[in-house]
């Protein structure tokens, strides 16, 4: 049963990682600057973004550049992740008709591949962090950074559980998500410090899953902290029951899939 399991399991694994490289691939395919794009993109807006609002917030938040940088990072890969999450059955159609897979597969393959470039930028992040920023954070903490991108990626997986069925009957999803993507943007803390928000205004900001994942994350990575347990046990207390639910979606809606391709 075991041996069957992990079988299954390891044979899953490598075609989510040859669908997520291929997609990878096919991405930046005669592009001049190819897989560099997944550097230029969020690092270009970090530019812009910290040229012009670097004046006004860094007095009231200590190394605003690189928790400015963080939250960019962070965003950019929400925003691919969802997306390719959100199209992936209908970017995908020709597989789906001709292999049996579970659906799972092909939605789990579209993020691992945003996951991909992700780590890319983490790599640059961790360099600035270090060798520029001179901000050395404990082990502890770097991995409490890790597990609330785990968390992240899991919004982005309930999420396209949901939407990526959905999204191959209603193509207009997609044009929506776009514009809700920019609410997203200036509704979370990334380029202003959550300090700067009145306290009304800012409970509802905390009610954006984005919010909590982006101040914890900061505070892991630069100020070396932790705050209470009580917002983490909220949130898992929200995330988990948000995740079956999301299954039981894809289950739903995904019936007579093909036929709607």
């Amino acid at each position: 049963m075991k041996r069957s399991f992990r079988k299954n399991l390891n044979y899953y694994w490598e075609i989510i990682w040859m669908l997520a490289k291929t997609d990878l691939k096919m991405r930046y395919e005669g592009s001049f600057l190819g897989i560099i794009w997944v550097f230029l993109k969020p690092f270009g807006i970090f530019l812009v973004i910290n040229y012009v609002f670097s004046t006004i917030f860094n007095n009231q938040t200590e190394n605003y550049s690189i928790k400015l940088l963080i939250g960019l990072i962070l965003f950019t890969f929400f925003q691919d992740a969802t997306t390719n999450g959100m199209t992936s059955f209908v970017n995908k159609t020709a597989i789906l008709k001709k292999v049996n897979l579970p659906k799972w597969i092909i939605i789990i393959s579209s993020t691992i591949h945003s996951g991909i470039a992700f780590l890319f930028n983490l790599v640059i992040l961790f360099i600035f962090l270090y060798g520029y920023y001179q901000i050395f954070p404990k082990p502890q903490y770097v991995l409490l950074f890790f597990y609330y991108v785990v968390l992240l990626y899991g919004v982005t997986v309930i999420f396209s559980f949901i939407t990526a069925p959905l999204y191959a009957k209603f193509r207009d999803l997609n044009q929506i998500w776009e514009v809700l993507l920019q609410v997203i943007f200036f509704g979370s803390p990334i380029f202003y410090p959550i300090t700067a928000i009145p306290y009304p205004v800012r409970s509802i900001l905390y009610a954006n899953p984005l919010t909590y994942i982006l101040e914890h994350s900061r505070l892991a990575l630069v100020n070396s902290s932790f705050t209470s347990p009580e917002h983490h046990l909220l949130f898992i207390c929200i995330f988990i029951p948000s995740f079956i639910g999301s299954l039981w979606c894809l289950k739903k809606f995904s019936r007579n899939l093909i036929e709607r391709l």
